[in-house]
Parts: C-alpha cells; structure tokens; sequence
C-alpha cells in the first residue's frame, strides 16, 4: 500500500532536473543563435512559438472555451514566415488571424455564449505570440554581424535578471509587486534583477558585444529589466485566470514554453526598436517598416 510520503515523492520532480535542462539545451541553444544558418534560427523560433502558442490556447481550453489549435497554430507560422519573407507582409498575418479566426467560430456553429471570448482569446494567443516571436527572428536577421549578438543580450540579460529578481526577493523580498497576480514577486526583487540586468549589459558590452554604447548598454538593461517583468505578469495574470500554475511541462524543470519566453517575447520588440533608434540616431520611428 502507498503511502503519503511515497506519493509526494514520486510527485516530485528529480533534484537538479532544472539545471540538467539547462545543461543539455545551453549548447544547442548557443550554436543555434550564434552559428546556425538563419533558416535553422527562423525555424526555432518557429518550432518554440508553436508550442508556446498551443500552451496558451490551452489556458482558454482551461476556461471552458472552444479553441481552433490547428488553425491558429497555421497562421501564426504565416505569420512568422512574413517576418522573413519579403514577398509576404506581416499585415497580410495580421489580417489573417482577423479574418479566419472569427470566421471559424461563425462556420462550426458552436455555443453562441461563448463566440466574444473563446474569438478573442485565440486570436490575441495568436497574434501576441505570433508577432512578439517574429521580433525575435528579425532581431537576429535585420542588423548583419550584431545580430546574433543581440540575441544573446535580449536572452541573458532577461534571463539574469529574472534569476536575480528571484534570489533577491527570496532573500531580501518584503514589499509585494503585484500581490493579485503573483504574490511572491516583490519591489526588493525587482530592484535586485533590474541590478542585476544592468550588470550582465555591461559584461556582455565589455567581453563580446563593444559596438553596443556604454551609456545605452545601461539603458536597455534597465528597460528590459522592467518590461521582461511586466511581460511575466502579463503571463501569470492570464495562468490565475485559468487556475493553473504553469501553462505547460514540455521543458523538464522549467515548466512550458510559454512560462519560458514569456518575457523574452515581451521585450524582443523592445530591444529591436531601441538598437533600430540607436543605429538611426532617433531620428525615425519606422521601426520593422519594410
């Protein structure tokens, strides 16, 4: 006969699963970036998006709501496939999901309660993960040499500092952020990893990335810092709403892909905009304009 303490310890996952994780994909995730041919990159993103994508429509099925999986997941990869094409444009995606999404519900008849939400939960799964992932495809592919660079410093520098928050505010946290949405997030934390954020800028500037200005370096960390939080409470507003506690368990250790690149697709639009201002000497705001 199980007992109590059997069943929580099967429950619970391996000592060092999260670390084994990183362990094994750090390799494969820095040659992919760093060296990969860029349609080995789009692909990728294209691959993890998907996933993503599907982990959020889940959060709606969670809710009770109808979700076409299969089509949104086909025109977030028409999406995608805007940001690198230059014969598609990434309207036409947009357009798309405005289109035949709604379209979908009105053709397969289903509970007429439910069409304003169940319609307005797949198409902004299918837009935010299908344009905030394409930011990251033409991070990488529109600045030649530094692309792969910014890359690295979008990943590590949110990364860290999303760690940093979190030894921080285990240590130090008193003051909660947002205690409706994540109670255990706090100021001290979040002042902590945005100190951290700042650190790891400026050793990435220092050691692998000098074409990036001292002065914006500082800058950008502070700024992804603050928006790579808003964009994880963004993501665990929309898990409390659907009374889960991770949106998936794809990644051993690390929960799903969503929980992963939530902030990474918040603020991938961020840095592109600023390094576009940057290397234009704010002088334009066409930012992503073909």
């Amino acid at each position: 006969m199980e007992t109590p303490n059997d069943a929580s310890s099967r429950a619970r996952p391996p000592r060092f699963t999260r670390e084994l994780t990183t362990l094994v994909a750090a390799p494969l995730a820095i040659w992919i970036i760093g060296w990969a041919p860029s349609l080995v990159f789009d692909l990728a993103i294209s691959v993890i998006a998907s996933l993503a994508l599907y982990e959020f429509l889940n959060l709606g099925v969670r809710k009770g709501y109808s979700m076409p999986v299969t089509l949104c997941i086909l025109v977030t990869l028409f999406i995608l496939a805007a940001f690198v094409l230059e014969s598609v444009s990434v309207e036409m995606g947009v357009f798309l999901a405005l289109l035949v999404i709604p379209a979908w519900y009105v053709l397969t008849g289903g509970e007429l309660e439910q069409a304003l939400p169940s319609s307005a939960i797949a198409i902004l799964a299918t837009l935010y993960v299908g344009m905030l992932g394409g930011s990251i495809i033409r991070l990488r592919n529109d600045f030649g040499a530094v692309g792969a660079k910014l890359v690295f410093f979008l990943l590590l520098v949110v990364w860290c500092g999303d760690a940093g928050a979190y030894y921080v505010g285990r240590k130090f946290g008193r003051t909660p952020l947002s205690p409706r949405i994540s109670p255990k997030k706090t100021v001290e934390g979040g002042i902590g990893g945005c100190v951290v954020a700042i650190l790891m800028a400026l050793l990435i500037r220092s050691t692998f990335f000098p074409e990036f200005p001292l002065f914006h370096a500082i800058i950008a960390g502070v700024i992804l810092s603050i928006t790579g939080v808003i964009g994880d409470l963004a993501e665990s507003m929309w898990k409390r709403s659907a009374a889960v506690k991770d949106s998936g368990s794809l990644i051993p250790g690390h929960g799903g892909f969503l929980d992963r690149f939530d902030s990474i697709f918040f603020t991938a639009p961020i840095l592109y905009s600023y390094w576009f201002l940057i290397i234009h000497h704010f002088q334009t705001i066409r930012i992503m304009s073909a």
